[in-house]
């Protein structure tokens, strides 16, 4: 299978490029497309509807192209994958629930391929539903086994947090679920989730919760708890001007690495924190904070050993990377890309999203923040 990435400002800029990438006989069947939300998506979706590429589009938050990065541009990953090993999903869930939606796409998934494998995308009308995204993977895991593998990222916005969009070659939605699903048996489909963040301090337990509020921590309330351990003492005024974003929570997982969950916002009337993604009481934590530049290596350093050791080659790359991973590395972001991308010299594309979605290291398929997830595609020898 052969693989191209390409990248523009505008929709003219990416027509150039297809132009040019399908000069030398190229004939690309699939793009994956990732897109600001202030691009013309439609004239993007007639670009490549026109060279009949079947399209999995989603908005982004920053794309990623190869190892570089953009902001209100467009990234494209072109694959000339044989149409039999691949269908693309789409529905709208806007007049049912979400949950049945993805469990009957991916029971359709199901009788397609026996094997199949899902790269994902959903859209949001408004941004308390980024917790979708959480379910549409339970959904697909509990139709399809905890063995399934599953891979991808919410829409985004340009950190707007008004309203995102899913799209293929005849539908643009706000409220819908887009599955790429891949024939296992023909297309290897592995990847990483990868935060790099190091928990400090003692374990903590979730003795109360509602919903995503984590309203106590061993037994007291949950504000009072994060605020002595980080040695602050605030007024209720000081409460409404606090910044959180710089507090995560890393989720022990019995029999995987940990996941990160990002903390939103305070509750005064309650003293309650709001997290990013679904906990219950009896979950057990750490904290941490944003990570240093030594995160860049130890990532790469991990998609190395997992290239030596699970999948030596690869046709091509898909990002979802956590919009926060900018906030904490600015431009040397690319670097992280770069050492990931330089592993396997292939064409790479994705974008910063709202929540990634992938297999823990040694766990199950779960709702990350703050990660780095990354997937590569190689189309096996007959």
């Amino acid at each position: 299978m052969k693989a191209k990435s390409i990248k523009g400002k505008s929709t003219e800029e990416i027509s150039t490029a297809l132009t040019e990438s399908l000069a030398d006989g190229f004939t690309p069947t699939l793009a994956l497309v990732f897109t600001s939300v202030k691009q013309d998506i439609a004239s993007i979706i007639s670009v490549l509807d026109k060279k009949n590429i079947q399209i999995f589009g989603a908005t982004s938050s920053g794309e990623i192209a190869d190892s570089d990065i953009s902001h209100e541009g467009i990234s494209v990953l072109l694959l000339d994958m044989d149409p039999a090993h691949f269908r693309i999903l789409y529905d709208d869930y806007s007049d049912s629930d979400v949950v049945e939606v993805a469990k009957e796409m991916t029971e359709q998934a199901l009788t397609i391929f026996s094997r199949p494998a899902f790269i994902l995308s959903n859209s949001i009308e408004k941004p308390q539903d980024i917790g979708f995204g959480e379910k549409i993977i339970q959904s697909i895991a509990h139709v399809a086994g905890d063995g399934v593998t599953i891979w991808g990222g919410g829409a985004g916005d340009d950190l707007m947090f008004k309203e995102t969009f899913v799209f293929n070659n005849n539908n643009i939605t706000n409220q819908g679920i887009l599955m790429l699903v891949l024939n296992e048996d023909k297309i290897l489909v592995k990847g990483r989730a990868a935060s790099g963040m190091k928990p400090i301090g003692t374990e903590k337990i979730i003795t109360k919760s509602e919903g995503s509020w984590i309203l106590e921590i061993d037994n007291q309330p949950a504000t009072d708890l994060v605020m002595k351990y980080m040695g602050e003492s605030l007024s209720p005024e000081d409460y409404r001007d606090f910044n959180l974003k710089n507090i995560f929570l890393s989720l022990l997982r019995e029999y995987s690495s940990s996941i990160i969950r990002s903390t939103m916002g305070f509750n005064m009337d309650t003293k309650g924190i709001n997290v990013s993604g679904k906990i219950k009481p009896g979950d057990k934590f750490r904290f941490t904070f944003l990570p240093d530049f030594d995160v860049l290596t130890e990532v790469s350093e991990n998609a190395k050993q997992f290239q030596q050791t699970e999948m030596p080659e690869a046709d091509a790359l898909v990002m979802f990377s956590c919009i926060g991973r900018i906030d904490a590395f600015g431009p040397m972001t690319s670097e992280e890309l770069q050492g990931i991308q330089s592993i396997y010299n292939a064409p790479m594309a994705g974008f910063f999203s709202y929540g990634e979605y992938g297999r823990a290291t040694g766990g199950n398929n779960e709702f990350h923040n703050m990660t780095c997830c990354w997937v590569a595609l190689k189309e096996k020898q007959l």
